[in-house]
């Protein structure tokens, strides 16, 4: 099938290019001048609009297997499609968790099925459990390897335990300490991988707790109970642990101006630290805590506007070099249990391009900037490009286009999600996503999808030998 995109504006890694774009056979075959006759099977209009190398979703829990009460990977896919995401890849705890290569394999044919958008597969990381396995994963296409430095693990299903204090300690796999952390960064370096993090200190955490004093009950106890302190002193034992072994670490759901400040001055120093951070840190603050209730819970929690603005200058300046989602659903009715109960996390895969583009709509962040932040440099990071991520020919022919004069509005009513009640609900944003494009044929249009669903499984190449 050959298709061309015409009279759009091209977001490319060396600007805005005003040119159609020839694909054919699921690739990019050529950039041609506008109006040049090409012939095609069929032709997208772009004009007025600005045509994306597909965005990618770096962090996403659909919850299936193990918790498809909440969400199903289908319909979280299907909601990544229907928001102008292309391609996501999925984190590793669901249940069971990806620990092991049998699992990855399982995991990969499972969503095979199921998939609305092209997806790859994180692995996790448990410690000294699972040590010699991380290097497998790797090779089977594994984007990275993820550790949830805080949290204890159910020793049976792999899955968190956020208050591990109060379970039996004989069903734990407890945090691994720093000794044993230390020993994941020189494996994850041996052989060239990413070794991602939730960046909390257990110990902070436990201590902030207890002197509280009482249980958690408003969105301030919350946050006294999880200080900024406690993310930015993993980052920065991280960051040391990265520049001794040369391992790759990587800060996924950065929420603090604290732990922007340690990755700015890793990186300074040479460091290899990347970083991400979320829609939810970039357009909320602790005082929307009133009008959300325990909707707003997330970790690390969202904070004040000092934290969200410092946030948008380290996207800015390329101390963040990614954004995803943290798309991690629950009910309803466990997210209002209050704010010590409920559990944290909430949807995102289908508002996460949206919110950008608004952002970038209202002047907060450049075109070329939001193609690195949801699509190059995520592609760079996770091993996908130059096949995802660039708009230049032999790259898979992903798109997103976007209206910049447009608008749109976010409401429960059109989410995708099996549970459809999103943080942002009644927000009207600037800028619209229009249509996507998958492998070269069009497969969303006015947030709907075009056709059937047709995601591929995408492996990493992190070792250049993959096509």
């Amino acid at each position: 099938m050959r298709l061309l995109v015409r009279n759009g504006t091209l977001v490319t890694e060396q600007g805005l290019i005003a040119a159609d774009l020839l694909c054919a056979d699921g690739r990019i075959r050529a950039l041609v001048d506008r109006g040049e006759p090409q012939p095609a099977d069929e032709h997208v209009d772009a004009t007025g609009q600005l045509v994306f190398p597909g965005f990618i979703d770096p962090h996403v829990h659909s919850r299936d297997p193990g918790s498809t009460h909440k969400e199903t990977f289908a319909h979280s896919t299907l909601g990544a499609l229907c928001g102008g995401t292309t391609t996501v890849l999925e984190m590793p705890n669901a249940i069971p968790a990806v620990t092991d290569v049998a699992t990855f394999e399982s995991r990969r044919r499972e969503h095979a099925g199921r998939a609305w958008v092209d997806f790859g597969l994180w692995g996790m990381a448990l410690g000294p459990a699972n040590l010699h396995e991380v290097v497998r994963l790797h090779r089977a296409g594994a984007v990275a390897v993820k550790f949830f430095w805080g949290y204890a693990l159910d020793k049976e299903t792999k899955g968190l335990v956020y208050d591990f204090a109060a379970a039996p300690p004989d069903s734990l796999l407890l945090p691994p300490e720093n000794g044993e952390v230390l020993e994941m960064f020189r494996e994850v370096a041996s052989y060239g991988g990413v070794l991602a993090a939730h960046c909390e200190d257990r110990h902070i955490l436990a201590r902030s707790a207890e002197l509280l004093g009482h249980p958690i009950e408003t969105y301030d106890d919350l946050l006294l109970a999880r200080p900024a302190v406690a993310e930015a002193t993993s980052i920065a034992v991280g960051a040391q642990f990265a520049r001794v072994t040369g391992c790759r670490f990587h800060v996924v759901h950065m929420a603090s101006a604290a732990g922007a400040r340690v990755v700015r001055e890793a990186r300074a120093a040479g460091a290899p630290v990347t970083a991400e951070t979320c829609p939810q840190y970039l357009t909320l603050t602790d005082r929307d805590a009133e009008r959300l209730g325990p909707a707003i819970k997330v970790y690390p929690p969202v904070r004040s506007q000092a934290d969200q603005d410092a946030l948008w200058a380290a996207v800015n300046d390329g101390t963040i070099s990614s954004v995803g989602s943290d798309h991690a659903p629950h009910l309803v009715e466990e997210k209002m249990l209050g704010f010590g109960s409920a559990p944290a996390g909430g949807l995102g895969v289908e508002t996460l391009a949206p919110l950008m583009v608004d952002a970038m709509a209202r002047g907060r962040i450049s075109a070329t900037r939001l193609a690195e932040v949801l699509s190059t440099s995520t592609a760079k990071l996770y091993g996908l490009w130059p096949r995802k991520g660039t708009i230049r020919p032999g790259a898979d022919a992903d798109l997103t286009l976007v209206d910049p004069s447009g608008s749109c509005h976010i409401s429960n009513d059109r989410m995708h999600a099996l549970n459809p009640v999103t943080t942002w609900d009644g927000w009207n944003l600037r800028g619209r996503v229009t249509a996507s494009v998958l492998g070269g044929a069009p497969a969303m249009k006015d947030s709907e999808p075009v056709g059937e669903r047709r995601g591929r499984f995408v492996a990493a190449d992190h070792d250049g030998r993959r096509t």
